[in-house]
């Protein structure tokens, strides 16, 4: 009698063989688990001619299973795709992205949060969002600054009015500021202007 043993000790095969000859199994197979993958390896122990009851258990050889990692970015746009090792953590460098003339922008993590590798998954970057700011400056006629600082993009700067001293010839009130004055959508520089009047004795 010649019994041939799955891994797990169930019986794949037995039955009575003539002295002298091979006795033969189908290959049986393993089914894959998250982790690994399994290949029929052979019998153990070896298989020989038939000389007396026997016994044999089948082997299998195991492999780490691979899945398939995506990075996209903020987009859609495939930043990486790569197999990477069950139980590995998949990486990815750290991406960017360009700032606009409202915004500036700062990687702030993967969504969802990155974990170690059970099966296929897909990351997506998440930016932070900061409201740029640029150089406003006021000058008075003269070219002598009057304010000069940062405002929040969209926001509308504002001056004191300036003064200009009177002449014996001319007095001078304020007329606003060349070019008019609008909302920040990047560095700018206003002048005062004047109207002036002739002064009556």
């Amino acid at each position: 009698t010649i019994t041939f043993l799955d891994e797990d000790g169930s019986i794949l095969s037995s039955r009575d063989w003539e002295y002298g000859t091979m006795p033969t199994c189908d290959e049986p197979t393993k089914p894959h688990t998250e982790q690994y993958t399994y290949t029929f390896a052979g019998w153990s122990p070896e298989v020989v001619l038939v000389t007396g009851n026997a016994t044999y258990t089948a082997t299998y050889t195991l492999e780490l299973r691979k899945y398939t990692v995506t990075f996209l970015d903020e987009d859609g746009n495939t930043l990486s795709s790569q197999d990477w090792d069950y139980g590995t953590m998949p990486t990815c460098d750290e991406p960017t992205k360009p700032s606009t003339e409202q915004y500036t922008y700062t990687f702030a993590g993967w969504s969802p949060e990155i974990v170690l590798v059970s099966g296929d998954a897909t990351y997506t970057a998440t930016y932070t969002s900061t409201l740029r700011q640029y150089t406003i400056t006021f000058l008075d006629e003269d070219g002598t600054i009057l304010s000069s600082r940062e405002w929040d993009y969209g926001t509308m700067p504002t001056c004191y009015e300036p003064t200009k001293a009177a002449t014996e010839q001319y007095t001078y009130t304020f007329a606003g500021w060349t070019p008019e004055v609008v909302p920040v959508t990047g560095n700018a520089t206003y002048t005062a202007t004047y109207t002036l009047e002739l002064r009556k004795y």
